[in-house]
């Protein structure tokens, strides 16, 4: 019965009884955790049509957003893979927010995002189309920046300082600070005299780096800052050796194949012995310089994981479990070996593949989608890579 539940929406597309719940439970909630402060107060819309962008890197920047709008909630667009879990689908469903799959062109998005506008609704949309591993500026994504030049309705920027290091991707615990939403002027597409200039501008508008916020948003306490570090530095920064970096109580960074030890602090900053702050980001870029290394190199294995839990999305765009498996990564091929089973998925029809939940990916080819179940490995690893050998890049031997 619960499965095809909906609350009744009023005639803007929301229901009073969810957005009640969201500011009694949800509001109150992101209040506490990240204390949010609005600055530019005045730029910031109260009702639509409109649209409202911003950076992406915390789960709780559309709520952080909707704190300050106390009549009436935003609506926008949520990766499709939320949807697939009854309650969430149910609130969002109700509060006026469509499922879409990343990267993948949807022309019934379109529709629904038409259907707000004349719904008068304030609409959110995050054009980097997920969130940032590193607080670095991700590429916007072009359909989403084409839909604010054409629909020519108010495009409010916000950029949402300290986000990424109130809660890292890859983090499994947040920080207690106080992040700062400034809403900027206005964007208006009239206001520019081709598409390529008004892109440009909202490009710019969110293009910081979130790991250097202004000094009021960066995060003053965290018990365990460095638990889940494994995600995102996925190889030992100065062997190269796959899957070493671990935090054993969550505030210390040991290698298994290096000699060294670190200490995080609240603003994800290793401290070394000597009291030197060593930039997490600088040793993920060193990182993502290495030449990838065959795991296996003589049976052409660049990554594997076994007892994987597989998953498809079919037509209906629901997600059905299809049991565990052993995946490995080829230099031309994403190989799934389930039981009598073999999905053998060339490198060449993988359209898009995306990072879900930090340690699932979703591939996508022109005859399936596909999440993969990667915990205990680093899913950001196995995602680089494919886009790496996509490239045309070679695996070696050894370093």
């Amino acid at each position: 019965m619960i499965k095809g539940f909906r609350f009744k929406q009023n005639e803007r597309g929301f229901s009073d009884k969810t957005f009640a719940f969201m500011r009694n439970t949800i509001i109150p909630a992101t209040k506490y955790l990240f204390d949010p402060r609005i600055t530019h107060i005045h730029n910031m819309p109260l009702t639509g049509p409109c649209f409202i962008y911003g950076n992406h890197s915390n789960y709780f920047d559309p709520f952080m957003i909707n704190v300050g709008l106390t009549q009436e909630p935003t609506a926008g667009v949520m990766t499709r893979d939320q949807f697939h879990k009854t309650l969430p689908r149910i609130f969002m469903d109700s509060i006026g927010i469509v499922p879409t799959s990343k990267y993948v062109p949807e022309p019934g998005i379109i529709r629904s995002v038409i259907k707000m506008i004349d719904q008068r609704r304030m609409i959110v949309i995050f054009p980097e189309g997920g969130r940032r591993w590193d607080g670095k500026p991700k590429p916007l994504i072009e359909t989403t920046l084409k839909l604010f030049w054409k629909m020519r309705i108010p495009v409010h920027p916000v950029q949402i300082h300290g986000s990424h290091l109130a809660w890292p991707r890859w983090a499994d615990k947040y920080r207690r600070g106080s992040v700062e939403l400034r809403f900027l002027d206005p964007v208006h597409a009239s206001d520019f005299k081709d598409y390529d200039t008004f892109a440009g501008h909202c490009r710019e508008l969110i293009g910081f780096d979130e790991y250097h916020p202004p000094q009021e948003a960066i995060p003053k306490t965290c018990k365990k800052p460095a638990a889940g570090i494994q995600r995102f530095l996925y190889r030992c920064p100065e062997t190269g050796a796959d899957g070493a970096v671990f935090s054993p109580d969550g505030v210390h960074v040991f290698s298994r194949a290096a000699g060294y030890r670190y200490k995080m602090n609240p603003a994800s900053r290793l401290i070394d012995n000597k009291g030197k702050i060593i930039s997490i980001i600088d040793l993920y870029d060193k990182i993502n310089l290495m030449p990838m290394v065959s795991a296996r190199h003589g049976d052409g294995i660049i990554l594997e994981k076994q007892g994987s839990r597989i998953s498809m999305v079919n037509a209906e765009h629901q997600l059905v479990e299809l049991g565990r498996a052993y995946v490995e990564l080829h230099a031309d091929r994403l190989l799934v070996l389930m039981g009598g089973s073999k999905f053998d998925l060339s490198l060449e029809e993988i359209r898009y593949i995306s990072v879900e939940q930090n340690h699932k990916i979703t591939v996508t080819t022109p005859d399936l989608t596909m999440q993969i179940d990667l915990e205990g490995t680093s899913a950001l690893q196995w995602q680089l890579y494919i886009n790496r050998l996509k490239k045309g890049e070679k695996p070696v031997k050894s370093l």
